[in-house]
C-alpha cells in the first residue's frame, strides 16, 4: 500500500465510524422526539458516509486481481 491509499483509506473510515454515530444520534432523537424522522435521516446519512470506504476497499480488491 502506497501512503496516497493509507490516506485515503483512513478518511474513508473516519467517514464510516462518523456515520455510525448519526446512527447513534438519530437513535438518542428518535427516543426523545417519539418520531422515526431521526432515525431514518440517520441511517441515510450513515449510508451515504459507508459509500467511501465500500469504494476503497473495491478499488484494492481490482488492484489484487
Amino acid at each position: 500500500m502506497n501512503m496516497k491509499s493509507t490516506v485515503s483509506r483512513r478518511r474513508a473510515l473516519r467517514l464510516y465510524v462518523a456515520g455510525q454515530a448519526t446512527i447513534v444520534a438519530g437513535a438518542a432523537a428518535m427516543s426523545i422526539l417519539h418520531s422515526y424522522l431521526p432515525m431514518a435521516l440517520a441511517g441515510s446519512a450513515a449510508l451515504m458516509l459507508t459509500v467511501p470506504l465500500v469504494r476503497d476497499i473495491a478499488a484494492a480488491r481490482r488492484v489484487r486481481l
